[in-house]
């Protein structure tokens, strides 16, 4: 399995295309690097409880996606790392993953040779390892790359200088560069805690969709023992040791002809709703998440299609059906969705499911897909992925049923 946010740089695009190498700092800037870089280093070192948490946004082609993470570090030598999705758990020398969703399993491997080789063991790689992991573990090399999850490659330091953080707060910045883009890192003057970064990468072709802009926040903040120690409950669940294990064995997708997987959802703003009891009209499913980018682009689309079916046809009805949301629990859920579709203006009535049910019973391992069934509640036509030529391919499927019926 590759990482959460290698996935993420495929889906921006950004395949990190080789640049004209960085500049390198002066002798002088180097020696102000240097010593910063030491004193940065210390402040992570020397705390024998840390915690660490930062919130990500990356924009790129107008799209904005925002994550949160952190890392905490025991006296003991136990560590919690919290990514989307992901939560890995170091304990009595034993490493848990644990995938968010999954109730069944999770993940336990003895450390071994140490958690750098048991994360690359697992994951086939290390970009997940956080940067403030590598800096309390002495690691001069790598971290700045790991603040952005790989995405900014082969940076160099060149230069430093003082000024204010985004916060307003006196800072010591980092200037970085490499092949694929710049960065600035604000270290606070005091303390030498990282505060902030914020990256500009690239493919290096230069068209503006084939960027992105990085902004970073963190909060450092040290113990002499952690106000809550780190554990790890199992909670009945099977214990397993490779990550393919770990999750479900992918649904096999419904096909064309066979009938559509019943389902009783709740209405944003309205009654809950059973497909069963839609029989005799053709009904359009189209399954959506707030963070998925192909998603965002095609919902305009499915509004379109919905206000054709809604002036042209008496028997078409159309949902969205809002899947694998990120929210903490359903109250955030339907905030998140409800800011979404007012910021939107959309007018299609939406469905929320609040675990995978659906998306398995359908076959559905990736957003978006819209499903269109016909009269008999029989699956007609289902399409994966975004299509500029949704709203057309929507029409002629209706029709086609009709011509069929």
């Amino acid at each position: 399995m590759t990482s959460f946010w290698k996935m993420t740089t495929l889906t921006l695009g950004l395949y990190l295309a080789a640049g004209a190498a960085p500049a390198l700092a002066t002798t002088a800037d180097q020696e102000q690097v240097d010593a910063l870089m030491k004193q940065v280093m210390k402040a992570y070192e020397t705390p024998k409880a840390f915690s660490n948490t930062a919130s990500m946004t990356i924009s790129f082609s107008g799209e904005k996606m925002e994550e949160q993470f952190s890392s905490i570090y025991g006296a003991d030598g136990s560590m919690e790392m919290r990514l989307p999705n992901l939560v890995v758990t170091v304990l009595d020398g034993y490493l848990y993953a644990e995938i968010t969703g999954e109730d069944s399993a999770y993940l336990k491997r003895p450390i071994g040779k140490g958690f750098e080789s048991t994360i690359t063991s697992i994951f086939g790689g290390s970009e997940i390892i956080p940067y403030d992991y590598q800096l309390r573990n002495g690691k001069d090399s790598g971290w700045i790359q790991s603040m952005t999850f790989g995405l900014m490659q082969d940076p160099k330091v060149t230069a430093v200088s003082d000024g204010k953080d985004p916060a307003g707060a006196d800072a010591k910045i980092l200037e970085v560069s490499g092949p694929n883009g710049e960065m600035k890192i604000y270290i606070d003057a005091a303390t030498h805690f990282i505060t902030a970064g914020e990256a500009q990468v690239s493919d290096g072709s230069g068209p503006e969709n084939m960027s992105a802009r990085i902004s970073m926040k963190m909060l450092a903040k040290s113990y002499d023992a952690l106000p809550k120690p780190i554990t790890f409950d199992p909670k009945g669940r099977k214990a397993v040791d490779t990550i393919e294990a770990l999750f479900p064995a992918e649904p096999e997708p419904q096909a064309a002809g066979e009938l559509a997987p019943d389902f009783t959802l709740p209405q944003y703003a309205g009654e809950e709703v059973t497909l069963s009891k839609l029989r005799g009209k053709i009904v359009v499913l189209d399954f959506w998440a707030t963070w998925c980018g192909p998603c965002r682009k095609g919902l305009p689309l499915l509004q379109q299609f919905a206000d054709w079916a809604g002036e042209n046809t008496d028997d078409v009805v159309v949902y969205a059906v809002n899947v694998w949301e990120r929210g903490k629990n359903a109250e955030e859920i339907n905030q998140m969705v409800g800011n979404f579709w007012a910021k939107n203006k959309y007018t299609i009535p939406t469905l929320i499911s609040m675990n995978d049910a659906v998306t398995r019973a359908y076959g559905i391992s990736g957003i978006p897909v819209t499903v269109v069934i016909g009269k008999d509640g029989k699956i007609a036509k289902t399409h994966r992925g975004f299509s500029p030529n949704m709203l057309d391919q929507l029409k002629a499927d209706v029709e086609k049923i009709r011509d069929a019926s």
